[in-house]
């Protein structure tokens, strides 16, 4: 298992380098466009009204390793997932000796704080997560319009999260990403060894250098 994280020392040296850069990046971005995001598809006709990836069908609760890698910075630990009820899940990240740096609750995509070290209680890094796991943990999202864009079929969620749209990519019907975009893509999230009960999952985030890695730690 890789090194994880030890002492609150290193996560403000991570969240501050964190924060700098991406303030940067946030800034330059707001000043780049582009049409339509699903423009380069072709639309088809429309054969699902709700979706919900297949790793959620039947989650209860897992641990995951949990990586970051951010400007050159790692950051990693366990992260503890629990359904509550439909579209309600909580979280809690902790260190490798059962210390609690996070505790944290996604519902109807909507982010509620229980618990952070100060490093982590930042809201830049709050809307981050926000984004992400609503993303990854949501069910019955109503499916707007459908596309094919060369081997996948991609089922659109319109206006998901803070005015942007849901794009999941499915390959053979197999779930194989989801994306958060607008007029660009936001956010990717990419689905490895689809065949276990829940995939190893790789999230990148396009205007930032930030990518964030989760495997089940049943499978390591």
């Amino acid at each position: 298992m890789i090194n994880l994280l030890l002492n609150k020392k290193s996560f403000a040296k991570f969240s501050l380098t964190f924060l700098n850069f991406v303030l940067i990046f946030l800034s330059i971005s707001i000043f780049y466009s582009c049409s339509s995001f699903s423009n380069q598809m072709l639309e088809k006709e429309k054969t699902v009204d709700y979706y919900t990836p297949d790793y959620l069908l039947d989650f209860k609760e897992n641990s995951f390793k949990i990586s970051i890698e951010a400007f050159g910075n790692h950051l990693g630990g366990i992260l503890v997932a629990k359904r509550l009820a439909e579209n309600h899940y909580r979280f809690a990240i902790i260190n490798e000796f059962g210390g609690k740096l996070m505790d944290f609750e996604i519902q109807n995509r909507k982010l509620k704080l229980n618990y952070a070290i100060d490093e982590l209680n930042r809201k830049i890094i709050l809307n981050l997560l926000e984004k992400d796991f609503a993303l990854l943990f949501s069910e019955n999202n109503l499916i707007e319009k459908e596309f094919i864009i060369q081997e996948s079929v991609v089922l659109k969620s319109s206006n998901f999260i803070q005015n942007k749209d849901l794009y999941y990519y499915l390959k053979d019907q197999s779930l194989d990403s989801i994306l958060l975009a607008k007029n660009k893509e936001k956010v990717r999230i990419n689905l490895k060894n689809t065949e276990q009960s829940f995939p190893q999952i790789e999230i990148i985030h396009t205007k930032i250098p930030i990518k964030i890695y989760l495997h089940l730690l049943e499978n390591e």
